[in-house]
C-alpha cells in the first residue's frame, strides 16, 4: 500500500526519518494547493486536495504540527482513511501502552507503562510520559516535555518545549502551555498558561470533533 506524508516541512522530514528507521517504505509527500516544496530526499512532493485522495490503497501520516490542522485533515480524509502510527525505534515504549491511529512517537521518547495515547497525537523527541497517563486525540507534546504519573491531557492540548507537568494534573482540551512552564494545577479548557508555576494569561479557543477510537 502507498504511504504518503501530509506536510512537507520540518516535522514531515522528522516523520520520514522515523518511518524509514522503522523499515517503512514512504512513497512521497502531499501538500495543499497553494503550497509547494522541492523533492525531499528523492521523494516527490505532490499538490492535491486531501478530500480527493480516496483510494483505499493509500495510507497517511498527518505530519503537521498544528493540532487543529491535523484534525481538519483527518476530517477531510474521512472515516475510511487508513492512518499509520509512527514509532521511532529509538523511543522506549513500556508494557500496556496503547496508541490511536496516526499518532507520531519520535526519537528518544520514554513512555513507561499503562499509558493511553489517542489518535493523531504528536510526541516530539525526548519526551517522558510516566505511568497511568491519558493523552487524548490531537495532543501535541513539544520536545523534552516531562509528564508525571496519572496526568490527563485532553483533546487538542498543546504543550510547548520543556514543559513539566506534576502528578495527577488535568490539562484541559485545546489549551496551550507555554514552553518551559511547570504545571502544578489543572489547566482550564481553552486557556493559555505560562511560567513557573504556570499561570493563565488568556484563552486559546478551539472547537473539537473527536475522531472515533481505533477498531
Amino acid at each position: 500500500m502507498t504511504l504518503l506524508i501530509y506536510g512537507a516541512g520540518g516535522l514531515g522530514r522528522e516523520v520520514l526519518s522515523a518511518l524509514q528507521a522503522s523499515g517503512e517504505f514512504v512513497s512521497g509527500f502531499v501538500v495543499d494547493p497553494g503550497y509547494s516544496a522541492p523533492d525531499i530526499r528523492g521523494l516527490q512532493v505532490r499538490v492535491a486536495r486531501l478530500e480527493t485522495l480516496l483510494d483505499p490503497a493509500l495510507r497517511f501520516v498527518l505530519a503537521v504540527g498544528d493540532s487543529r490542522a491535523r484534525q481538519h485533515a483527518a476530517l477531510l480524509l474521512g472515516l475510511k482513511a487508513k492512518f499509520v502510527t509512527v514509532r521511532h525505534p529509538a523511543a522506549v515504549i513500556g508494557p500496556c501502552v496503547s496508541f490511536g491511529m496516526g499518532t507520531m512517537i519520535l526519537g528518544l521518547c520514554s513512555i513507561t507503562t499503562d499509558v493511553s495515547i489517542g489518535s493523531h497525537g504528536l510526541i516530539n523527541p525526548g519526551c517522558t510520559i510516566a505511568h497511568d497517563c491519558v493523552l487524548e486525540d490531537f495532543v501535541n507534546l513539544g520536545p523534552s516535555c516531562a509528564i508525571a504519573g496519572r496526568v490527563t491531557v485532553r483533546e487538542g492540548a498543546n504543550l510547548g518545549a520543556g514543559v513539566c507537568v506534576a502528578p495527577g494534573v488535568v490539562i484541559g482540551a485545546w489549551s496551550t502551555v507555554g514552553a518551559g512552564a511547570v504545571v502544578i494545577r489543572d489547566v482550564d479548557p481553552g486557556s493559555t498558561v505560562v511560567g513557573v508555576p504556570a499561570r493563565p494569561i488568556g484563552r486559546s479557543g478551539g472547537i473539537s470533533r473527536s475522531i472515533p477510537p481505533t477498531a
